[in-house]
């Protein structure tokens, strides 16, 4: 990953993207050098998408792709958040931004310390706040995505809520400000709905073997299943062998490029935004499978 910028604001103040994500894309035609004659000749490939401030090319997509500029999406975003929230929720708002790729895959989430929600563990208490964001790419290998979730402020883990990210829209499809309302709305209402199953969790002990058992039915691999068992036995010092130890567990992998989970080549590929994200797509699907329904039951 190549730039993280963590801003704290105070009051209702919405920070301002920076070039992490705030940079417009332009399409051009494609052109076939002819060397011969030295000249180029335009040619139907579609459309050459650049960044306009490096001039660097993001991708290979076809005549018919519209582009979302990450500016506009922030801004229905922050309207959004303004029209939705409460005042005193937009005290303290925290600006993340990732772009893996060149800026061909970006991301960027507000998180809302002001909306904190505390979970008593084991050993300690840790406090959630509750975040949104929008992922975005220029390489025509993805559409606009809005997520939501929580963070855990002690360690920075990305919480997964539900289905963790929502299909808005294909980027030639049209966003309107009420579709960002409602999402917000709903996934406020989800995130305090879970902070109380998160404590049922933090309450019900489980042990290794159980871990185990819920992982391999969720179809992880033997090495991750191993790995992650790992993070478990890290996560119960704090946290005390249970339920949220285990979804800690989960989620520290689906928002950490570590020693343990590290991002293969992202020492020599700008790619860690992105697979982190494919990450929480995976933690997603494993807190949705019947296994993980099982789990929790005992929890209820």
């Amino acid at each position: 990953m190549n730039i993280q910028n963590i801003t704290p604001l105070h009051r209702a103040e919405f920070p301002a993207l920076t070039s992490t994500t705030d940079f417009n894309a332009v399409a051009e035609p494609v052109y076939m050098a002819n060397h011969e004659t030295g000249t180029a000749q335009k040619i139907d490939l579609g459309q050459v998408i650049r960044r306009d401030d490096t001039g660097a090319a993001l991708g290979l997509v076809g005549n018919r792709y519209g582009i979302a500029q990450n500016a506009g999406l922030y801004e229905m975003l922050t309207n959004a958040a303004r029209e939705t929230l409460p005042a005193n929720a937009l005290r303290g708002l925290e600006l993340k931004e990732v772009s893996s790729y060149g800026g061909a895959y970006t991301r960027f989430e507000l998180a809302f310390p002001a909306m904190k929600v505390g979970i008593k563990q084991r050993n300690s208490e840790t406090e959630l706040k509750f975040r949104v964001g929008i992922s975005n790419t220029f390489d025509g290998n993805g559409s606009v995505r809005v997520f939501a979730g929580a963070y855990d402020q002690v360690c920075e883990n990305g919480m997964c809520i539900g289905e963790l990210v929502k299909q808005l829209a294909r980027h030639t499809a049209g966003f309107t400000p009420g579709k960002f309302s409602q999402f917000i709305s709903q996934e406020m209402e989800l995130y305090l709905a879970r902070a109380r199953d998160f404590q049922r969790w933090a309450d019900t002990e489980i042990d290794q073997a159980t871990a185990e058992n819920v992982l391999n039915a969720a179809g992880l691999s033997e090495r991750r299943t191993a790995t992650m068992l790992d993070q478990f036995a890290l996560e119960s010092v704090s946290r005390g062998a249970s339920v949220w130890a285990l979804y800690s567990a989960l989620t520290f992998y689906a928002s950490h490029n570590s020693q343990r989970f590290g991002v293969r080549n992202s020492g020599n590929i700008d790619n860690a935004g992105a697979t982190l994200e494919q990450r929480e797509r995976e933690v997603s699907k494993i807190i949705g499978s019947n296994a993980w329904a099982d789990l929790v039951k005992v929890a209820a």
